[in-house]
């Protein structure tokens, strides 16, 4: 039987999704970014809408900051105030 993380375990890492979320939220605001199966995904809008899947975060966002280099746009400064 495969060793299950502690309860301590699972709420860090519950944590750190969370703040990888904000994170990225704060750096790419034009795209919908979601967690969910232990995969990361982000839309941009369009018809058809352009979709990236990730397996981390950090993959998502070298997707997302390719992606905003090759269209001419630009990101987010994830700095937040008072710091």
């Amino acid at each position: 039987m495969p060793d299950r993380p502690t309860l301590l375990e699972e709420a860090q890492e519950d944590a750190l999704r969370t703040r990888a979320l904000e994170m990225l939220r704060a750096a790419f605001p034009d795209y919908r970014i979601v967690y969910g199966g232990g995969r990361w995904a982000a839309a941009a809008a369009g018809d058809p809408p352009k979709v990236w899947f990730a397996d981390t975060p950090s993959s998502l966002c070298g997707q997302l900051f390719l992606a905003e280099l090759t269209n001419g746009g630009r990101v987010a400064p994830i700095r937040t105030e008072g710091r």
